[in-house]
């Protein structure tokens, strides 16, 4: 499993602006029109970041003239690529991706104030005690573990994280419903006001 981490600063610069929103106009149509449309520049530079090291991984896997799709929950994936297995966030000022050839899910989050129904959103009733629900940090850290395990299940946003447990000693994320399968995470700090997760299937580790 490969991570990357970019800084979304350098397309600040018009003449790689300019490059780059070619360049995804021909690779990736829908998020093209998700830049020309979007008026928040650092949001406009989160998805330029975004499309381009979709594009960086396909050349470094070899795959030419690479046709980006998006699912129903808009995850994007390689138009004839199964084997190309890739996942992105950003946040702040940061954009990462995680690519393999095992799925994958990936998220970062910078610290921000949270209230104690936020955690109420996030946490299983068997998680109140674990967490304090109200630390930025905390809350930060966990969501960080629930969201990387909604991607790799390919659901995002719409799965209910109540629905998943973490086990921090085992490193490892469970759907309580018993209808996907369980994660191994590994969680990193890429600077000092974001916390990053990736999670992948845990079966998929016991293979290497």
């Amino acid at each position: 499993m490969k991570i990357v981490i970019e800084k979304i600063e350098k397309y600040r610069d018009e003449e790689k602006y300019k490059e780059a929103l070619e360049v995804i106009r021909v690779t990736d149509p829908e998020r093209y029109e998700r830049i020309c449309r979007n008026k928040s520049e650092e949001n406009r530079y989160r998805l330029m970041s975004a499309g381009m090291l979709i594009k960086d991984m396909c050349d470094k896997m070899g795959i030419d003239e690479p046709e980006v799709r998006h699912d129903e929950h808009g995850k994007p994936y390689i138009e004839g690529h199964p084997e190309c297995c890739f996942n992105l966030s950003h946040s702040g000022k940061l954009v990462v991706m995680a690519y393999g050839d095992k799925p994958v899910g990936i998220d970062i989050q910078e610290t921000k104030n949270v209230t104690e129904s936020f955690g109420k959103r996030i946490l299983n009733e068997s998680e109140y005690e674990t967490y304090e629900m109200t630390d930025p940090k905390t809350m930060c850290f966990v969501w960080t573990i629930k969201e990387a395990y909604s991607k790799l299940i390919g659901l995002g946003l719409a799965y209910d994280f109540r629905n998943c447990v973490i086990d921090l000693t085992g490193k490892t994320i469970t759907d309580t419903t018993g209808t996907f399968a369980t994660a191994k995470f590994r969680h990193f700090k890429p600077d000092t006001g974001s916390f990053m997760t990736y999670a992948v299937f845990l079966e998929d580790t016991e293979k290497e």
